[in-house]
């Protein structure tokens, strides 16, 4: 403002007289030619902003009152409306006219933008906050908030459907986000501090829409195109994909067209504007299958060593799943779920500029199959309580689950495992002795599911212990009482003359938890007895007692 008053100050005929007066005197025309200079300015900017119209056609049944009350802001009227059009009948106007409105008179507020997808570690930090906390899914972006990504990405979509997808390693600013009410106009203004983005513009409605996106070394301004944008120390580069952007800084301004880019950088001459790489040509691509992995390559392009390459869910306005630099077309997809997906492939020369797209949408729908359970056998007693059970699977890229009930139909589960890639695993608690169903659950694409056939199998545990609680002698007999144990069906006892048992001299077989034995006096014996149930449980006996009768 100052240089523009010198300059004014230089060209002006009191120049000679300026120089004559004293110290005082000249400071004060020039404090005067400073306040004339910024009143002249703002009523320039004024002016222009009152020249930028938005065009309204009458509709049926349209009334100038209404549209007032409908778009107009607080300070304005209907009545401004007949006067700047120069309306000489508002209650006659007729179907297709054309009604100018300056943008300055409508009503217009903030319109917060949202994050329609994140991916990663991605953070936002609000206007006024001192932290960055994570940015989640549908949250609401508002003018000052600042997004940096790390290693993830983020979709935002603005008030106007306007798209724009922020890479891994950004750092994106909300300068401004206006909506002129219902006349469908928008206002976005965003800086890109560093890293890269690409961004689809809803076609521009109206002379007060606005999209540009600011780096540190130069503006880039759009109506309804595509482009790509990347900053990078004092260089920004851009990477037009359909329509034009102006783009420019302090002193160069270029027009940008579909297929092309140029890189504006901080102390350089005016850049060349280049063609950026074709759309590759698919060499080997399917539109759905049913089994993974599967692979998609495309012909390469002379003089391109790398390719760049991304995997949306749904579309490419989706969740970004995967990116990736490679040395050659070819992207090989494996262990995804059941669904749709677009397949984004494009070259990058030699400069870095990447090339136009070209896109696969595929859809995957695997089918599961039953797999072969191999061990235990069916029928198999085991006195294992944490077996290990294995199969064998029929399809590629499947999970799958194992599941012990103890029941034929399933409807009494006592153990179900994770889903895994593994064929082999054990019960998630050790199994009771009795008996269970097995079966193997496979599972394909996150959504279809098989089951193999169902197996019995059978295991046996350890009665608890026996042993003799007490002994009573009456004359020449013994009687011997023990614990009983409730899963035992009889109990077998034993006599011997020594405790190891190498010699058994009596053995019987006991419905009750006592039992009689005769015995010579004066001659030593030892007892010992263990419970017996069904084949689902194995005993061992007490440990020997000693008997005498003297």
């Amino acid at each position: 403002m100052v240089r523009g008053a010198l300059e004014g100050l230089k060209r002006s005929n009191l120049v000679m007289n300026l120089l004559r007066c004293s110290k005082w005197s000249f400071l004060f025309a020039l404090l005067s030619l400073l306040i004339g200079h910024t009143h002249a300015q703002t009523q320039g900017a004024g002016a222009q902003s009152a020249m930028i119209e938005w065009h309204y056609t009458i509709r049926p049944k349209d009334n100038v009152w209404a549209l007032g009350e409908t778009f107009l802001n607080s300070t304005q009227s209907w009545e401004d409306i007949i006067r700047h059009n120069k309306i000489s009948d508002p209650k006659n106007l007729s179907a297709g006219t054309v009604l100018k409105i300056p943008v300055n008179w409508l009503k217009h507020q903030p319109e917060p933008a949202v994050a329609a997808s994140v991916s990663g570690n991605t953070m936002v930090r609000r206007h006024l906050d001192s932290h960055f906390s994570h940015l989640s899914k549908n949250s609401e972006l508002h003018v000052g908030d600042e997004i940096t990504t790390y290693d993830g990405s983020v979709l935002i979509r603005f008030a106007d459907s306007s798209i724009l997808r922020l890479a891994p390693n950004s750092h994106l600013v909300f300068n401004r986000l206006t909506r002129y009410g219902k006349t469908g106009m928008a206002d976005t203004r965003l800086r890109l501090q560093k890293g890269r983005l690409s961004t689809h513009v809803t076609p521009l409605n109206g002379g007060g829409s606005r999209y540009e996106i600011n780096t540190p070394s130069a503006v880039a301004a759009v109506r309804g195109t595509g482009f790509r944008l990347l900053v990078d120390d004092n260089r920004s580069q851009l990477e037009v994909t359909e329509g034009s952007v102006l783009f420019s800084d302090n002193s160069r301004s270029l027009t940008v067209n579909m297929g092309q880019g140029t890189t504006l950088q901080s102390n350089s001459g005016r850049p060349p504007i280049i063609d950026l790489p074709k759309a590759l040509a698919p060499k080997s691509v399917v539109s759905n299958t049913q089994q993974l992995p599967v692979t998609f390559s495309w012909i390469e392009q002379p003089d391109i060593t790398t390719y760049y390459y991304q995997l949306f869910k749904n579309s490419d306005q989706g969740e970004l799943l995967d990116t990736s630099f490679l040395p050659s077309p070819e992207v090989t997809l494996n262990h995804l779920t059941n669904g749709t997906y677009l397949i984004a492939m494009r070259a990058v020369d030699k400069q870095g500029f990447n090339g136009l797209d070209h896109q696969v949408s595929v859809v995957i729908g695997m089918i599961a199959k039953s797999a072969t359970l191999l061990s235990p056998i069916n029928d198999l007693l085991l006195d294992n309580d944490m077996p290990e059970f294995t199969w064998q699977y029929n399809s590629k890229n499947e999970l799958s689950q194992l599941e012990i009930a103890k029941d034929f139909e399933f409807t009494e589960n006592i153990s179900t495992s994770e889903f895994a890639p593994d064929n082999t695993a054990i019960p998630s608690n050790e199994l009771l002795p009795g008996e269970y169903y097995w079966r193997v659950k496979t599972l394909a694409g996150g959504s279809s599911v098989a089951y193999s056939d169902v197996r019995r199998l059978k295991i046996r545990g350890m009665l608890p212990p026996t042993q003799i609680i007490s002994v009573s002698y009456i004359d020449n007999r013994a009687k011997i009482f023990w614990n009983s144990v409730s899963q035992a069906d009889h109990y077998v006892l034993q006599l011997a003359e020594d405790l190891e048992f190498k010699k058994i001299l009596y053995e019987d077989t006991v419905e009750k938890s006592n039992a009689s034995i005769k015995l010579t006096k004066n001659k030593r014996y030892f007892a010992r007895v263990k419970g017996v149930g069904s084949e689902l449980f194995k005993s061992e006996f007490s440990t020997g007692k000693e008997l005498i009768i003297k």
